[in-house]
């Protein structure tokens, strides 16, 4: 059961699939069109029909300025950098103004610095008011997320604040969590969750993420 805004997101679903975008992992948009024009037939393919010329070329721009492409609007996609490609994926989604989403390891194969500024790029999208849920297996830079959900072989097995996750799992560096999940089996973490202030304030009978981003 997926619930969005409390409400059954597939008995809605019509009135609810334009607030929510997706970037999956691969990157799916065409390599010889630009930034620009990438943007551009995006724009004209899910925008309202009664979209104006003049309001697209607003958007597209106000998209690439948000995504620090402005730069390098007008040059092929096959010639940018891992990173600069991966935001031309998400500027794509966020064409439709949509307020959730989801991307599937969107840093996966960045540099490190890269990394850190897409991170840094979703935080910045997060305090505009948009909802971003992020899955990824690169924890340098988790401390910049407001809660993280942490999956064991299917389980839930914490979720609520990182500093409160590093605690709960007594890992001093976020990049230890991996080798700190192999000394509990997966029921016996989640019952370890179960039992903390974390899960009673932030799961529970709630809604994961509540009303925050």
């Amino acid at each position: 059961r997926v619930l969005y805004n409390g409400t059954d997101l597939y008995a809605n679903y019509e009135a609810q699939k334009d607030q929510i975008g997706y970037v999956p992992q691969d990157d799916i948009i065409h390599v010889e069109l630009t930034p620009r024009q990438a943007f551009t037939y995006a724009a004209r393919l899910r925008l309202p029909k009664d979209t104006s010329a003049a309001e697209i070329r607003q958007l597209v721009g106000e998209t690439l300025v948000t995504l620090g492409l402005d730069e390098r609007a007008d040059i092929r996609i096959s010639r940018l950098s891992g990173g600069q490609r991966k935001r031309v994926s998400l500027g794509v989604e966020l064409l439709t103004r949509c307020k959730a989403l989801f991307l599937d390891e969107p840093t996966s194969g960045l540099d490190p610095a890269t990394e850190a500024r897409m991170m840094q790029l979703f935080r910045r999208l997060s305090d505009q008011g948009r909802t971003i849920v992020v899955t990824t297996h690169v924890m340098e830079n988790i401390d910049l997320l407001d809660k993280v959900a942490v999956m064991y072989r299917g389980r839930l097995v914490f979720y609520g604040p990182p500093d409160n996750a590093m605690k709960f799992f007594k890992a001093k560096r976020a990049t230890l969590l991996y080798d700190k999940l192999e000394e509990a089996t997966p029921e016996e973490w989640e019952a370890r969750f179960r039992a903390t202030d974390d899960y009673r304030k932030y799961s529970g009978d709630a809604r994961i993420g509540g009303d925050t981003p």
